[in-house]
């Protein structure tokens, strides 16, 4: 998956697709990920699967009152995890804009300024993955654990 959700389209020759809207130039946008995905995946800019993911954690909590300052623990990095991995997508939206700005204005110098500061935030996005996933890890063992003991 790439870091950002959308990216800017273009032509044939690279050039950025763009209209004005409201006095507003406003580019064309190519979604990354399929919507279906987007919408089972956490971590996907605007996912419902996050919401729905905390919601399972609140009822997690319900259903293991012993665990509810473990679970709730979780559910604050994931919801900190979640916003940081957002804040991310919309760095990386907006770099876009700006590097298809630079392609429209012929600014090669400040296009390639950016692309590698683009290049440096994506490496973001994997680490910030590799966490959920831990996440989501440390969520499982817990219920294995809560399972397996709950019978003694």
């Amino acid at each position: 998956m790439s870091n950002a959700y959308k990216k800017v389209l273009t032509d044939s020759d690279e050039n950025p697709i763009h209209n004005i809207l409201d006095d507003t130039l406003v580019f064309d946008r190519v979604n990354l990920c399929d919507a279906t995905l987007r919408s089972k995946r956490l971590g996907c800019a605007h996912s419902g699967a996050n919401i729905n993911f905390e919601r399972v954690l609140e009822q997690l909590e319900a259903a293991l009152p012993q665990c509810t300052n473990q679970i709730s623990e979780l559910k604050n990095e994931f919801k900190l995890l979640i916003t940081k991995i957002y804040t991310l997508d919309h760095k990386v939206g907006h770099l876009e804009h700006d590097i298809a700005l630079c392609k429209l204005n012929s600014n090669a110098y400040e296009k390639d300024k950016l692309e590698q500061s683009l290049r440096l935030l994506k490496t973001e996005h994997i680490p910030l993955m590799n966490l959920l996933s831990k996440i989501k890890t440390d969520i499982e063992k817990l219920i294995k654990t809560e399972v397996n003991y709950s019978h003694i």
